[in-house]
Parts: structure tokens; sequence; C-alpha cells
């Protein structure tokens, strides 16, 4: 009776012992599948996210081409001078006797300068070589000494206005007085870069002393993309030029 009875206690052991085992296992296996799924789904977000921000990356890209591209308003680089004057920024320009050069309409100059309140504009143009719109030119009235203040006050009001549009400036001078000046010289007074696009603020004085002035140049390296084609003129002139030089060296020292 006693054997009976121990041979069914060990039974019933070895039962438990089974059904234990098993439970571990079936929370081992549940507790390995959920780990699974979590890892799987974790994947699957971060593969989103990397997606999302491929697709941001893209679209700031294009951004950036699209600014790099921009001259001035609706006017971009590479345009030939005739689809410049087709645009709102340039419309009814005047295109320069004997020049490669188109300067917006003086109504629309006006405007400009009034609305951005600037105090010594004195004209925008836009330059071409080989008809490919490569730079666009803002330039003040000469004054003098006692006016320097309000040149640096266009200048930081195109200064703002550029950081709108193209982030902070690579560079910004500081304080500027009469000091930094001298005759003859330009100094940059702040500039910007965007992708090929290059934007230079600059303040200089006159050779003959007392006349100051800004000018600021929007260019973009990449243009002009057609290769210039030297005309005959041009072949002669710079044949005369070589010759020169070589008469200059065959009769010095």
């Amino acid at each position: 009776m006693i054997t009976l009875l121990l041979k069914s206690k060990v039974k019933t052991m070895k039962q438990a012992l089974q059904l234990f085992i098993i439970t571990l296992l079936i929370v081992s296996c549940t507790k390995k599948q959920s780990n699974q799924i979590e890892q799987y789904d974790s994947m699957i977000f971060t593969d989103a996210e990397i997606r999302n921000q491929e697709i941001q990356d893209s679209l700031q890209q294009a951004r950036l081409d699209s600014l790099a591209l921009i001259a001035w308003g609706d006017a971009k680089f590479g345009m030939s001078m005739k689809e410049t004057l087709s645009t709102n920024a340039f419309k009814n320009g005047r295109k320069q006797h004997g020049v490669d050069e188109i300067t917006m309409n003086f109504d629309q100059e006006f405007k400009f300068k009034k609305l951005f309140e600037l105090n010594n504009l004195a004209g925008i143009s836009a330059y071409y070589q080989e008809n490919e719109l490569k730079r666009i030119s803002i330039k003040s009235y000469y004054v003098r000494a006692n006016y320097i203040n309000e040149l640096i006050m266009d200048c930081n009001i195109f200064a703002k206005e550029f950081t709108k549009k193209h982030g902070s400036p690579s560079f910004q001078k500081g304080k500027t007085n009469i000091l930094d000046f001298t005759v003859g010289k330009e100094f940059t007074y702040a500039k910007f870069k965007m992708k090929d696009k290059n934007i230079v603020i600059k303040l200089g004085e006159l050779y003959d002393g007392g006349n100051y002035y800004y000018i600021i140049y929007i260019e973009n390296d990449k243009f002009p993309k057609k290769k210039h084609v030297k005309t005959e003129k041009e072949k002669k002139e710079e044949q005369r030029r070589m010759k020169e030089a070589k008469e200059i060296k065959e009769n010095s020292f």
C-alpha cells in the first residue's frame, strides 16, 4: 500500500514538473515572439523615420537649388535679356547702350526704395555674359561723410531681408564708422552663401576721397554656362597685347 502511494506521489510530481516545464516553454516562446514583434515594429518605425528624413532632405535640397537660381524676384540666373525683360522684377527695364546691362524701371525702383525705406538706393541692374544673366548689382548714390550712417542703415535693411530668405550671413561686420573707410577701396560689410549663389554687401570710398557708397553683388558661380567665343576684334587685341609684352621683355634689363 505504501509502495503504491509512493508511486502515485512520484507520478504526480513528474506530471507537475512536466506541466511546469511546458508552462515555462510556452511563456518563453510567447515572450520571444512578443519581443520579435516589438523589434519588428521598432524596425518598421525606424525605416519610416529614415524615409521621412530622406523626403525632408530632398525637399530642403530642392528649396536650396531653387533659391540659388533666383537672381532678383522672378528673374533667374541664366535668363536671356529678352526673358529678363518679361519678368515682373525687370518689366519695362532699360537696356543700356553699348553694354550688356539692363537697369530696373525707374518707377519699380522708386516703389522698392519707398517700401523698404531705403535712404540712398541709386539703381538695380542686371548684367549679362553670352546673353546669360550672371549678376545683379545694387548701387547707392555717392554721399558725403555726414551721410555714412544712412548708407549703413540701408546695408542693414538689405542684410535683414537677405537673412529672411537665405538664412544667417556667413559674415557680417560689427560696428562701422568713417574710420573703416580707405580712399579708393571697398570692404565687405556682409556675405551670404546659398550653394553656388553668393551675395556680398560692400562699402567703399571713391579715389577722390570724401565720397562714400555701398554696392551689392548677387552672383551664381555656375553662370554663364556658355563658353565665350572670342571675336576677331578680341583676337587681334590679344595678339597686340602679346606682341607689346614681348617687346617690353626684349628691351628690358
